[in-house]
């Protein structure tokens, strides 16, 4: 009797979570990204699948598949600024390229789970005649992937250090500002480098993940090697 409600409860539990829980937060990180990549990814999915597998679509491997290739292009995309400002233009055919200038940078410290330097630039640009000046928010940041805590020096260098980054790209002309033709709004893009893991929310994931799992290990070996010193 207990066997068998032991299997009702874990079957109605997998049920909540794998048909309920697991396609809500899919939607939520599709909706909350490019939906271009999204569509990229059911495309390539679709034609690896149906080359590699020869089954039809409607099926639990599928959306396995179909996840991985997701996650894959998710990953290539947030390590590439260059990426990112190309996908925004094909996306946004009213948005065109302003020139800006004055681009000041403020940069401070955040604690928390992912300790890191982050930036704010005011910049500005001209349009029909006149002078419009914007703040972009949270544009860079510099992770320090600390496992504990950063003392004030370095926080002080990672900030001077992430400052000094912007500065050359500013000098080296390395950003875009793309507006909006029909709205006041505006985006700043800051590099335009091919890749740069500093701010990629991928490899961000991976390295906290890395930390949580350290942490635990580390405490493991340190039982076994003062267990084994004492049973000797």
């Amino acid at each position: 009797m207990n066997t068998e409600f032991l299997k009702t409860t874990k079957k109605k539990s997998d049920d909540i979570v794998f048909k309920i829980i697991v396609p809500l937060l899919g939607l939520v990180v599709v909706i909350l990204n490019p939906l271009s990549l999204f569509a990229i990814s059911v495309l390539v999915a679709a034609l690896l699948y149906r080359i590699v597998f020869h089954k039809t679509f409607f099926s639990k491997l599928f959306i396995f598949f179909l996840t991985t290739i997701y996650a894959f292009i998710m990953l290539i995309y947030s390590v590439s600024p260059k990426i990112q400002y190309v996908e925004f233009q094909k996306t946004h055919p009213n948005w065109v390229e302003v020139q800006g200038d004055s681009l000041h940078v403020e940069v401070d410290w955040q604690g928390g789970r992912t300790r890191k330097s982050v930036a704010d630039i005011t910049y500005q640009y001209r349009t029909h005649g006149k002078t419009v000046k914007k703040l972009e928010n949270n544009v860079l940041k510099n992770n320090t992937y600390s496992v504990f805590w950063n003392s004030e020096s370095e926080k002080k260098e990672s900030n001077l250090e992430l400052k000094n980054r912007i500065q050359t790209y500013i000098q080296q002309k390395n950003f875009k500002i793309l507006k909006n033709q029909d709205a006041e709004e505006s985006k700043l893009f800051i590099p335009l480098d091919n890749i740069l893991l500093s701010s990629s929310f991928g490899v961000e994931f991976f390295i906290m993940i890395s930390k949580v799992m350290l942490v635990p290990f580390f405490f493991i070996l340190i039982f076994y090697f003062f267990s084994g010193k004492n049973l000797k």
